[in-house]
């Protein structure tokens, strides 16, 4: 028995052994009426009741456990054709009463030949309007079981269906069967795999059997649930008894999802939502296995979509032409092509199946090279972007969709890109991970791929601003995850670059750096370049960044440029005076301000916007400042400081630290506003050292000497435009020595006190208000200068330790001479006068100083003053010079000062002893006659005096009246309260120091009276010490005079006056009248000496 045979005989029992028995029945009840049935031809014979119970009952027999039910049965004898059997309405149901199939009209047709042989067997079937329910276990196997029928066996493969339907065909029963034709199909197919439930409706089926050759072919409408119908034709060819099949499906506008469904080797198409046309040709082989699938796959617009809450990406169109080896598991790809507004291109490659479980996979591995490559994601660009070509590789997982890009290359004018990372649908939407690398671009590439709607202002910039630059070793890195932020990640090193950071600013050449967008922060970063300022030369500019913290910022995103720069101070100022900053124009200041080494650093924020408004425009700019040198930032001044620092910001310009103007220390702060400053007024603040040096440097022409030690003193100094600096100052004279000695002050480097000035700091500096307040000195006024030096000193107040309080001015005489001395009114009191060193003021020059005094009042001793003083004196190795003046306001006296023993020495003299005398307050009553006083220094402290007064008139003097009084001589005593006394001469020594006066030796003569005076008159007490004699009718007893001293005769009475000066006590001795004058002296003390 051949293989075959036992096929058919197995076929026999099959649940299709059914048609046989069924047929017989038919044979059977033909036969018997064949002449009725001749009378009916052309016309359906109904057959009766009982032949259609039998029919039942003998299919019920055939199919046990099946309910077979059907309407009615005819039989047609066509007058040109075969008879015909017509059953209506029949239906299989299962035990449970399920349908499994029913047929609307079921015809066949008896075989001719068998049929003259007297055999029945069918020749041709017709079904019309049958319902089948089909279903794929999720196995893949199709349930083929009706019932209790005779099983068909599952079809695990489909080599064993295509030997069933041999085996079927092969039976005695169906060996006539030349064709089988069926319409108005219904099939209802439900795939567990899959999870789907499609509707076929209208199909048409025709197997034609020539010899042993099998012809099959069909069409049919698919309903899937979508606004679109699905049409299908399929075919096939076979041979009985041989496994080796050919069959093909043509399909137009079916689901991606359901051929990806139903073709195991088109399951990646499962993540497409789009209809495709396209026709599928495979078979078996003589070994019953699959052939090499091969098709062409035309697929309309849709998305790519996995899942319902990922974003679908759209496409226009794509194709495909493939095959695939069941053997190798691996799909050939000669073309795939996709069309759409992003992205257009061809590839062809190779896949390999993964994971085959019941001819399904899991996944795909594949590699392709790519051609024709265009790109214009969401209509970013104004064309389409192009590339040359590009080769990748990746691994697809299909449930659900994961996509891992190994590796991509995209190549494009020479430049190579190189992506990877993974693309997976998840229930929250689409989870990206993309990374990538790409080698050397050119600013012209960048640009290119960037579109200008995505971070527009940034892009902007960056082709504003960038003249050139190459990119190296790019990397690229986008996270796209379900409900978080996109982020993304793109970093560059760069070279060969041109940067203008800011516009209207120089750019830097020749950059090197890195550039990085992290998130929507963007930094761009030069570790080394060139800024060639405007003026100056270049500066370097390494470290200098820009920023813009976020990118996505519509309007204007804000930026910032983090400035670095090391050059020369007028190439960093250059820089910093150009648009916008325009620091060094506000401030009224030129960029050559000075020369010197910066190192600048700050930071200038700003919105990337066309015509921003200065206002919005804020930088905080530092600068190290070396090696500074400047004429010009203090006029008519050299500046140098070994180091500064500088700060600008939108409000002020400010430098600050030590250095030295000429020759003086300084710690001084410069500032410059820099807005609301209408009179662009800058400022100088901070403290100088008040030395020699400074006076010299500024020109201020004080004796020297007047200036010794150093200190610290502020000062303030304000810079306006087109004016002289204008300068206020202040010390508290710490370790600052001062020397006047024209007025006998000083203040040593240890004392303290207050000094302030204000002047201005032209080319010929000018003070215009001076004040000192130190211990002994109180002093107010301005100083002029001119190209020499002082030109004049102008005091209106100077208080020197309470002796003096008039206005003084210094005038200046030329460089290298003392200036003159000029004392305009006030007072002085010689009482309170210090010592004076009579050879200062020369200033150790042979020049003599002019010194001219007009004061209002001198004030000698308590009772006797000079009002109206006036004198014009010269200091040439001490003073000297003539004065006048009035004693106590009344008689005029003269007088000469010269220098004598390291002081001066005076020669007072008045025309009117006695009105002088008066005046001074000595007599009351005293007239005529001439005064001449001498006044010589002794030591540091005191003077010898000369007194010398001829035919002064003595009248109601009251020490003499106590005197003549105590003698009893009435005569002399009415002739002084009469016309007077005259006394034709008066002479007088004595020493003045600072608590007495000292008279070692006086007299008095005229033709009335003689005496003679000497004792102590001590200042503080005011009191008298005094002796003498008293020589009546002098013009004869001056005879004794030759033996006795002047002023007594050879008759005298000795006296003495003491206690108050204002009223003595005068005690006289009258024995000693009879004491010749040679021997008058035992009655008396000698006479008080001083030190010589």
């Amino acid at each position: 028995m051949t293989k075959l045979q036992s096929q058919a005989d197995h076929a026999h029992r099959s649940r299709w052994g059914w048609l046989w028995w069924l047929f017989i029945g038919f044979g059977c009840l033909l036969a018997g009426a064949g002449a009725w049935i001749y009378q009916q031809t052309g016309r359906p014979i109904k057959m009766p009741d009982w032949v259609h119970e039998r029919v039942e009952e003998r299919l019920a027999q055939a199919l046990p456990g099946a309910d077979i039910r059907f309407g009615d049965i005819s039989l047609l004898f066509p007058r040109t054709g075969r008879p015909r059997i017509m059953m209506r309405d029949a239906e299989i149901l299962t035990d449970e009463g399920l349908p499994v199939i029913s047929l609307a009209n079921l015809e066949a047709r008896v075989a001719f030949r068998p049929l003259l042989e007297g055999k029945i067997l069918l020749g041709k079937l017709h079904l019309s309007g049958a319902s089948v329910n089909v279903r794929r276990r999720a196995d893949g196997s199709f349930d083929l079981s009706f019932g209790a029928l005779p099983e068909a066996k599952r079809a695990a493969s489909p080599a064993e269906l295509i030997q069933a339907l041999d085996a079927l065909l092969l039976t005695p029963e169906l060996s006539a069967l030349s064709e089988v034709e069926a319409d108005g199909l219904t099939l209802q197919y439900e795939d567990a795999r899959a999870d789907r439930t499609w509707t076929v409706d209208g199909a048409r089926f025709e197997l034609i059997r020539q010899g042993d050759d099998l012809q099959g072919r069909g069409d049919l409408a698919l309903l899937g649930g979508y606004d679109y119908a699905t049409t299908l034709e399929v075919n096939f060819e076979s041979r009985i008894g041989e496994t080796q099949t050919r069959f093909g499906m043509s399909f137009e506008d079916m689901a991606a999802r359901d051929i990806a469904s139903q073709v195991g080797a088109l399951a990646w198409l499962q993540a497409l939502r789009a209809p495709i046309s396209g026709a599928l040709r495979s078979g078996l082989d003589a070994e019953g296995k699959v052939a090499s699938l091969s098709g062409t796959l035309q697929i309309g617009a849709g998305v790519l979509q996995p899942n319902d809450r990922t974003r679908p990406i759209p496409f226009d169109a794509a194709r495909s032409y493939f095959s695939y080896d069941p053997a190798a598991q691996v799909l050939r790809f000669d073309e795939l092509s996709v069309e759409s507004q992003w992205f257009t291109g061809r590839a062809e490659g190779k896949a390999r199946l993964l994971g085959l479980t019941a001819g399904r996979p899991s996944g795909l591995q594949a590699q392709f090279a790519l051609t024709g490559l265009s790109a214009n994601p969401n209509g970013i660009y104004p064309e389409r972007v192009t590339l040359d070509g590009a080769q990748m590789t990746f691994r697809l997982g299909l449930a659900p969709f994961d996509l891992t890009l190994g590796e991509a290359s995209f190549l494009k004018d020479g430049h190579v890109a190189v992506l990877n990372g993974r693309l997976r649908a998840e229930e929250g939407g689409w989870n990206l991970a993309l990374n990538g690398h790409i080698d050397d671009l050119t600013r012209d590439t960048v640009l290119s791929f960037w579109p200008e709607q995505v971070v527009s202002k940034t892009r902007t910039w960056i082709s504003e601003n960038i003249a050139a630059v190459v990119l190296s070793n790019t990397q690229l890195a986008l996270r796209v995850r379900p409900g978080a932020e996109r982020q993304i990640y793109v970093g560059s090193e760069f070279r060969d670059a041109e940067i203008r950071f800011l516009k209207h600013m120089p750019p830097i050449t020749g950059a090197a750096g890195r550039a990085e967008l992290m998130g929507h922060r963007l930094v761009v970063t030069a570790a080394r370049g060139t800024v060639l300022a405007p003026q100056g030369g270049p500066l370097d500019a390494a470290g200098t960044s820009f920023i813009v913290d976020d990118v996505r910022i519509k309007g204007g995103p804000p930026a910032q440029v983090k400035l670095a720069a090391e050059g020369t101070i007028t190439a960093a100022l250059s820089l910093l005076d150009s648009e916008p900053l325009n620091v060094m124009q506000k401030a009224k200041r030129p960029v050559t301000l000075a020369d010197g080494h910066a190192k600048v650093q700050g930071e200038i924020r700003l919105e990337l916007k066309k015509k921003l408004p200065m206002d919005k425009v804020h930088f905080d700019v530092t600068a190290a400042l070396s090696d500074v040198r400047s004429s010009k930032l203090i006029p008519n001044r050299v500046l140098a400081a070994s180091r500064l620092s500088a700060h600008v910001t939108p409000e002020r310009l400010v430098i600050k630290g030590r250095g030295r103007v000429g020759q003086v220390p300084f710690d001084a702060v410069f500032a410059a506003p820099l807005r609301d400053n209408p009179a662009r007024v800058a400022r100088v603040e901070g403290s100088a050292t008040v030395s020699q040096a400074f006076l010299d440097e500024f020109k201020i022409g004080l004796p020297r000497g007047t200036v010794s030690g150093a200190g610290p003193a502020k000062f303030v100094l304000d810079l306006a435009e087109g004016q002289e600096p204008v300068f206020t100052g202040s010390s508290t004279l710490a370790g600052i020595g001062l020397s006047i000695p024209q007025l006998g002050w000083s203040l040593p480097a240890a004392g303290t006190g207050a000094f302030s000035v204000r002047g201005r700091l032209g080319v010929i500096p000018a003070i215009d208000r001076i004040e000192l307040e130190a211990p002994g000195l109180t002093a107010v006024g301005a100083v002029s200068l001119n190209d020499s030096g002082l030109d004049r000193a102008q005091f209106s107040q100077v208080k020197a330790a309470g002796w003096l309080d008039a206005p003084i001015t210094l005038v200046g005489r030329g460089q290298g001479l003392a200036p003159g001395v000029e004392v305009e009114g006030g007072w002085a009191d010689l009482r309170k006068l210090p010592v004076i060193d009579s050879g200062a003021g020369g200033g150790g020059s042979a020049e003599s100083v002019p010194i001219t005094v007009r004061l209002d009042k001198l004030q000698v001793i308590d009772q006797i003053a000079l009002n109206g003083f006036r004198g014009d004196f010269t200091a040439r190795g001490g003073i000297s010079g003539k004065f006048t003046g009035r004693i106590n306001g009344g008689s005029p006296i003269s007088g000469h000062m010269s220098p004598q023993n390291g002081r001066s020495g005076f020669l007072i003299r008045a025309e009117d002893a006695g009105a002088a005398i008066s005046d001074a307050g000595l007599l009351s009553k005293a007239s005529k006659g001439e005064l001449a006083l001498r006044l010589t220094p002794v030591g540091r402290d005191s003077y010898d005096g000369r007194l010398e007064i001829k035919d002064v008139w003595l009248k109601d003097a009251p020490a003499m009246a106590n005197l003549l009084n105590a003698a009893s001589i009435i005569g002399l005593l009415e002739q002084m309260s009469g016309g007077g006394i005259l006394f034709s001469q008066v002479e007088g020594d004595f020493r003045i120091t600072p608590s007495q006066v000292i008279v070692t030796k006086s007299s008095g003569v005229g033709a009335s009276i003689g005496i003679s005076l000497d004792g102590i008159y001590d200042v503080a007490s005011k009191t008298l010490d005094m002796q003498g004699v008293f020589s009546p009718v002098y013009a004869v007893n001056a005879i004794g005079a030759l033996l006795t001293r002047k002023g007594e005769g050879l008759i005298g009475f000795n006296f003495t006056m003491t206690g108050d000066a204002a009223d003595p006590k005068v005690s006289v001795n009258p024995l000693s009248i009879f004491t010749p004058g040679m021997f008058r002296d035992i009655f008396r003390r000698p006479p008080p000496t001083v030190s010589q």
